[in-house]
C-alpha cells in the first residue's frame, strides 16, 4: 500500500506532535521532582531565562533562612532533552554555601546584556529575597510579574 505524499507529511506531523507531548510531560515530571528535591533544602527561589535555542534557562536555588545557599539546579539545554541537573558555580563563584545576597550585589555592577543572559538566576535570587525579608517588590519587579501571571494572579510570597 502506497501513501500519497500529503498523507505521509500528515503523518509525520502527528509523530512529531505525540514526540513533543511526550516530552513536554517528562519535563513537567522532571521539574516537580527538582522542585520537592530543592523544598527539603530550604527556602527556594525559582527563575527562568527565555531563549530561543539554546541559551534558555529554568534556575531552581534553596537557600536557609539567613539568605546561604544550600542547593541549586538549573535546566538548560535544548527543547525536549533538557532536565534538570545539579550547579556548583556561577560567574566562577562556588553557589553552595554562598549568600544569595553576595549575587544581588554581583548582579547590581553587571552591564545589561550580562546580567540579561544570566536572568533566571537573579530573578531566583531576587525571589528568595523577597521571601526571606518580606519586603515589596519594586515596581519594576510587579511589572514583570503582572505580566507573567495577569492583574489578578497570586503574589508572590
Amino acid at each position: 500500500m502506497k501513501l500519497p505524499g500529503i498523507s505521509v507529511l500528515l503523518l509525520i506531523i502527528l509523530i512529531l506532535i505525540i514526540m513533543q507531548s511526550i516530552g513536554g510531560f517528562l519535563q513537567i515530571q522532571d521539574y516537580r521532582k527538582a522542585v520537592r528535591r530543592m523544598h527539603q533544602l530550604g527556602n527556594v527561589g525559582m527563575g527562568q531565562k527565555r531563549g530561543r535555542f539554546l541559551d534558555g534557562h529554568v534556575a531552581i536555588i534553596a537557600c536557609d533562612s539567613e539568605g546561604i545557599i544550600t542547593g541549586a539546579e538549573v535546566m538548560d539545554g535544548i527543547g525536549i532533552l533538557s532536565r534538570f541537573h545539579k550547579k556548583e558555580t556561577l560567574m566562577g563563584e562556588p553557589l553552595v554555601g554562598n549568600s544569595i545576597y553576595t549575587f544581588l550585589d554581583i548582579a547590581a555592577g553587571l552591564d545589561k546584556k550580562e546580567w540579561k543572559r544570566l536572568q533566571g538566576y537573579f530573578r531566583a535570587f531576587e525571589a528568595l529575597e523577597v521571601r526571606l525579608t518580606d519586603r515589596e517588590l519594586t515596581r519594576e519587579q510587579e511589572a514583570y510579574m503582572e505580566t507573567k501571571r495577569g492583574k489578578k494572579g497570586k503574589k508572590l510570597r
